[in-house]
């Protein structure tokens, strides 16, 4: 990931209303910028060791925007 990437948005839950959200950013966002999502918060049973560089979207509780320039 980009060391210019700007933290935006967190505790997005991973539901369909959470990836509406995130679909209806990026059919707005400036082409300019890039939008980034990320996982955020292990679901339940998971094991983080199996996920030392960070939590994937479908092993996620919620998700994390990133947005920086292009």
């Amino acid at each position: 990931m980009d060391v210019n990437a700007r933290y935006q948005f967190a505790e997005i839950p991973n539901t369909e209303d959470g990836k509406a959200f995130i679909a209806e950013m990026k059919q707005y966002l400036n082409p300019r910028y890039k939008l980034i999502v990320r996982g955020q918060h292990l679901a339940e049973g998971e094991d983080w060791r199996r996920y030392t560089f960070g939590a994937p979207i479908s092993k996620s509780k919620c998700l994390r925007v990133y947005i920086n320039e292009k």
